[in-house]
């Protein structure tokens, strides 16, 4: 029963969208279940003014007396709201969960088996201080297995551990990843029984170990490759390190560990080398039998937090424009194609939260070769965001990961405070935040470049997915209940 006394209002940070001469999508960032007017725009602007200046629900309806059934919709999917909800929207950072200090859901931990690489490519990550490229570093048995003991430990009973092997090249550490393999299934068996381990190997997979499918078919392990585009695009961002080409071999591979049936899933960084042939790197994914098509602007700051020439940038304009297209195309089923996939699934009720990454959760812990750890793979061997050392007992740092935490929270941010989009976008990849924005060798086109790309991208991406919630909702055709939308 409504209480038509309540006083009401229109939600805070209300999403309102238009597209086409008279269509109209309205939703709560907190509660996005998308409501989509089909026809009547200017009508129900007008409705909702009015209703927010009477604030009642008995005045509402005694000014529109045909629209009881209009009203009762716009509560149910939280574009009017009763006061109390409305101090309850206002109020949400109170009501987050705080940074997570016991057992955990799930982990990524990502081993630096080898901090050296085979490649190349023009937009590393690695910085040549930071990750010590040149010192040919690899991990030891004992860091590995420590690193993996203490993530079951911080798991709870029913957890699961994603293990990923990362380099440099981790291939070039092989032996080292069948022993963490073994490792963990003795553990599972005798210590963490009811716990889950996975593992995933993120390698240019420009060569395969003799037994790599046979070991990757019996456990079974993933992969993450990267074809940057065509041929000769592909040549050009990841060469080898003594300049020729990788395509040949890397595809190849990929045909080869796809005909034994393992999973690859497939990604691209977006430079200014590659912005125009967005659609056609996507199609070449599908070729090559990827599982999956992953996109990712160039991050231009590597671990060092030296800034990439700026020549290497993609337009952002570009990329909103090129993502549309490989969005539209639906080559890639919804929840193949990256970061379509990742939005998508906070685009549903009672999944509010104000941190993007999980590095501010502490749930993506980056172990060098010498046991340090870190909160992310950009951010290895920055002293200041040293989390401890997985050999030393120093490591979690609890109180370093609350505030990092404290510092992302979307309510935290100047720039995201007043935001519609913050409780889906959380303030996108901080990495630029940390290591950019107040890094005096950017310029301000790569600062501004670093905004456009985790604001304006962010909220293309977002927009897509909604009227794609809005169509499918129209047509009747959605196959996830919890986003289910309403048609006015």
């Amino acid at each position: 029963m409504r209480d038509t006394n309540a006083a009401l209002r229109i939600a805070n940070g209300l999403l309102v969208l238009e597209r086409g001469q008279d269509e109209l999508l309205l939703a709560n960032n907190i509660e996005p279940r998308p409501l989509y007017v089909k026809r009547g725009r200017r009508y129900i602007r007008d409705f909702l003014k009015t209703a927010g200046e009477l604030g009642a629900y008995n005045r509402i309806i005694a000014a529109f007396p045909h629209e009881k059934g209009l009203l009762d919709v716009m509560l149910d999917y939280g574009i009017i709201v009763s006061a109390e909800n409305a101090l309850k929207n206002l109020q949400v950072e109170d009501s987050l969960q705080s940074q997570p200090s016991g057992h955990k859901k799930t982990i990524s931990l990502y081993l630096l088996l080898s901090q050296s690489c085979n490649m190349r490519c023009v937009y590393c990550l690695d910085g040549t201080r930071t990750y010590q490229t040149d010192q040919n570093l690899r991990m030891s048995k004992e860091v590995a297995f420590k690193s993996t003991e203490l993530c079951l430990e911080e798991l709870d009973d029913r957890g699961r551990l994603e293990v990923i092997f990362f380099g440099g090249e981790p291939l070039l550490n092989w032996p080292l990843a069948k022993d963490v393999i073994t490792h963990c299934g003795k553990c599972l068996r005798e210590q963490h029984q009811g716990k889950q381990v996975q593992y995933h190997f993120t390698s240019n997979l420009s060569f395969l170990p003799n037994d790599l499918i046979e070991w990757a078919k019996k456990y079974p392990i993933s992969f993450l490759g990267d074809i940057d585009g065509p041929p000769a695009v592909h040549d050009r961002c990841r060469p080898l390190r003594n300049g020729g080409g990788t395509y040949e071999a890397t595809a190849r591979n990929i045909q080869k560990m796809r005909a034994a049936g393992l999973r690859i899933d497939l990604r691209a960084t977006i430079t200014s080398w590659n912005q125009d042939h967005l659609l056609e790197t996507t199609e070449h994914h599908k070729a090559l039998g990827g599982n999956s098509s992953a996109f990712v602007p160039v991050v231009p700051v590597n671990s060092d937090e030296d800034i990439l020439p700026e020549s290497l940038l993609p337009s952002p304009d570009k990329v909103i424009g090129g993502m549309a297209e490989v969005f539209r195309s639906k080559l890639w089923k919804p929840g193949e194609l990256f970061p379509f996939n990742q939005y998508a699934s906070r685009l549903r009720p009672g999944l509010v939260t104000g941190v993007d990454c999980g590095a501010a959760n502490g749930t993506v812990p980056t172990v060098d070769a010498n046991g340090d750890v870190y909160p992310c793979i950009y951010l290895v061997g920055i002293k200041r965001f040293r989390m401890g050392n997985m050999m030393d007992g120093s490591y979690p740092r609890r109180d370093f990961m609350e505030q990092l935490y404290d510092q992302l929270r979307v309510d935290h941010l100047e720039d995201c405070k007043q935001c519609s989009w913050r409780y889906i976008c959380r303030g996108s990849c901080p990495l630029g935040r940390l290591t950019v924005d107040h890094n005096p060798m950017a310029s301000p086109q790569v600062k501004t470049y670093c905004r456009r790309i985790r604001c304006n991208y962010t909220q293309s991406i977002l927009e897509l997915l909604l009227w794609q919630m809005a169509d499918e909702t129209a047509a009747g055709c959605c196959e996830d209940p919890a986003r289910v939308g309403k048609c006015v």
